[in-house]
C-alpha cells in the first residue's frame, strides 16, 4: 500500500524512464523503470526519506542514460503518486 510518494517521467533520445520515490508498507524506496524495455533499471532500494529517494532515482537514471548513449538527464518534474 502506498502511503505517499512522487514520480517523474523522462523521455530523451529513444529512452523512456519512470523514476519513483515512495513510502509504502515496507518503508521508503527509490526505483527506476524502463518503460520501453519493460524492466527495472534500479529495483526498489531502501532510502531514508522521499527527498533522498528522488536523489537516488535521479542518480540511477543519470548513470543509465550516460551508458545508454551519452544522454543527459533533463530537469525532472516530480508529481505526487496516487495514494490508496
Amino acid at each position: 500500500m502506498l502511503d505517499q510518494g512522487v514520480w517523474a517521467e523522462v523521455k530523451v533520445g529513444d529512452e523512456h524512464l519512470r523514476l519513483f520515490s515512495e513510502h509504502n508498507a515496507i518503508g521508503v524506496q527509490a526505483s527506476v523503470y524502463n518503460v520501453k524495455a519493460k524492466n527495472w533499471i534500479a529495483p526498489s532500494e531502501p532510502v531514508d526519506d522521499i527527498e533522498q529517494g528522488k536523489d537516488r532515482a535521479a542518480a540511477h537514471a543519470r548513470a543509465y542514460l550516460r551508458n545508454a548513449g551519452n544522454l543527459e538527464l533533463p530537469s525532472l518534474d516530480w508529481k505526487k503518486s496516487r495514494s490508496v
